[in-house]
């Protein structure tokens, strides 16, 4: 019986021993697993950033003529394995999250702590970074894989550098013509060439560089060499895309090469409000009585759609007024701000009660114009937007406004126009006779001077825009605010516009509805000879008479 119980008792502990090995390899088994399906977990995460990033950045670029990015990052020497030397040749920038909608990543949460910590940019890893001239994207921290018992560092979606070349259709938001390669730069200046594959010489007659030319070019220079018959052609693609290129190797006789300019075509009038779709899939809703423009750069919503009243038949040209519709599509964002500039302490469009040293708008203006401000917000919400002046008020003659011929004309949105200034607000704050106001009513029976918070919806839009959103912080260079210059006519200059709205920055300030205290009406913008931004508030007796203040209308669908 002892006997019996001693082997019963050995062949437990063999088997207690088998099964603890068993276990020992299944458990080292679930663990190499576990490892492996993280290995590939993060791998996979990588894989799908990039594939994410490459699709929004290739929209992005084909909208704007530029990659998402300007902030320039040097810490690349980890990557110095799998960046090509014949295709990673440009700088490498940070790619900006926020320039793009709709992006949710599993990397790259550092950008935030970027946006802070500017001067110490190069410290951070965890960061999604582009070549401007390949745009091939890179994960600067990496991602680690074992294979074959080796750790290996993934940094991109591939593992080799890539040899592809690339054809980049812009470079800076400059277009290269067909036929022609970006081959690099020279003093920052893009080269193109006729083969992609030349190198920058000083002796090659297939070398074009970039001029810039953002005065009104009015005749051909004698260096260059042109048929009479392109002359015009020229000069139209010079004052639209504000330069050509030119064969940088030769000092006389130059030949240029440049992008034709398409004519300028319009839709047919519409006989009753309807939804536009642009080719990009946004839309606008379009006034009964307006056309829309059909031409690149116009026609597209998020570079500023532009309607017109009126156009030349023969021409095809607009002779009328002329709006940008600006999109509004969360409504919960259609509040008054101060953009860190002037407080305005209440962000709600509308309020009932003046109040003192505050900005403010009131509730409808039922005293000349029953429920004005409501209808604006009732028809914002439906419509997702509304349009805004392309232009500073203008008057219809050819005439400067002066203090001495200070009478009232009539207001127009048009084209080289001069200023309608000397203008005041109105006679009152309880009387808007007299003025701006009721000026901007005369135009259309939808037609309003712009209120703030419309104003700030501008402000809005314009900062979503990647290329021109420091605007708000420093418009001195898109507009007229040289002391030294006189008043230019509305929509003179090309670098005034911004998002197809001319001189927003500069030449003069624009009375709005909104309030200030209980005697001030707010001008908004600047003038010339100040400093003060797009979005920055005046504050003027309503009274005020000044060569330097005019006034933008609005236009809501009604």
């Amino acid at each position: 019986m002892r006997e019996r119980m001693k082997q019963e008792k050995g062949i437990s502990m063999l088997s207690l021993i088998i099964t603890i090995i068993i276990l020992l390899i299944l458990t080292n088994v679930m663990i190499y697993n576990a490892r492996d399906n993280m290995y590939i977990k993060a791998l996979a995460n990588l894989y799908n950033d990039i594939e994410i990033l490459n699709s929004k950045v290739s929209e992005y670029y084909e909208r704007y003529g530029n990659i998402p990015a300007s902030t320039e990052y040097i810490n690349v020497n980890k990557l110095s394995n799998i960046i090509s030397k014949n295709n990673d040749t440009g700088k490498f920038y940070i790619i900006d999250l926020e320039a793009m909608q709709g992006i949710t990543l599993n990397y790259g949460k550092d950008y935030k702590n970027i946006k802070n910590d500017i001067e110490n940019i190069n410290n951070y890893e965890d960061v999604y970074i582009i070549n401007e001239n390949s745009h091939n994207i890179f994960y600067v921290r990496g991602v680690n894989i074992e294979e074959n018992g080796n750790i290996i560092t993934y940094y991109t979606n591939y593992r080799k550098p890539d040899e592809t070349i690339v054809d980049l259709r812009y470079i800076d938001g400059i277009l290269i013509p067909d036929g022609y390669y970006y081959i690099g730069k020279q003093d920052e200046n893009i080269i193109i060439s006729k083969d992609k594959t030349e190198k920058i010489n000083d002796t090659s007659e297939n070398q074009y560089i970039w001029q810039k030319n953002i005065a009104i070019l009015e005749k051909v220079p004698n260096s260059i060499q042109l048929p009479e018959e392109l002359e015009e052609e020229f000069l139209k693609s010079v004052n639209c895309y504000k330069g050509f290129f030119k064969n940088k190797n030769k000092t006389e006789n130059i030949d240029v090469v440049y992008k034709k300019v398409e004519e300028k075509n319009w839709s047919e009038e519409y006989t009753e409000n309807k939804i536009y779709t642009d080719k990009n899939g946004d839309t606008a809703c379009i006034p009964k009585g307006f056309r829309v423009s059909l031409e690149e750069g116009t026609s597209e919503i998020i570079n500023g759609l532009v309607i017109t009243d009126q156009i030349n038949e023969e021409t095809n040209e607009s002779i009328g007024n002329e709006f940008v519709w600006i999109p509004v599509d969360n409504f919960d964002e259609f509040i008054r701000e101060d953009f860190e500039i002037n407080p305005t302490d209440e962000k709600y469009f509308i309020t009932t009660e003046p109040t003192e040293n505050r900005y403010y708008e009131i509730s409808g203006d039922r005293r000349t114009k029953e429920n004005e401000a409501d209808n604006i917000y009732e028809s914002i919400y439906e419509n997702k937007g509304f349009y805004i002046g392309r232009y500073e008020t203008g008057i219809e003659e050819d005439t400067v406004r002066t203090s001495i011929s200070d009478i009232a004309q009539k207001a127009v949105v048009k084209k080289n126009k001069y200023i309608y200034n000397y203008i005041q607000w109105a006679n009152s704050i309880e009387d808007e006779t007299g003025g701006a106001v009721e000026k901007a009513r005369e135009l259309y029976e939808n037609s309003t001077l712009c209120y703030g918070v419309q104003w700030d919806a501008i402000m809005r839009w314009i900062s979503k825009d990647y290329n021109v959103k420091s605007v708000l912080e420093d418009s001195t260079k898109f507009g007229n605010y040289s002391e030294t210059k006189n008043l230019i006519k509305t929509g003179n200059y090309e670098e005034y516009k911004i998002k197809n709205i001319y001189d927003l920055a500069g030449n003069v300030e624009e009375w709005t509805m909104e309030t200030y205290g209980i005697d001030y009406k707010v001008a908004r913008g600047s003038k010339s000879g100040d400093n003060n931004t797009i979005a920055f508030r005046q504050d003027n007796q309503v009274n005020t008479k000044s060569g330097l203040i005019g006034f933008r209308i609005a236009l809501y669908i009604k």
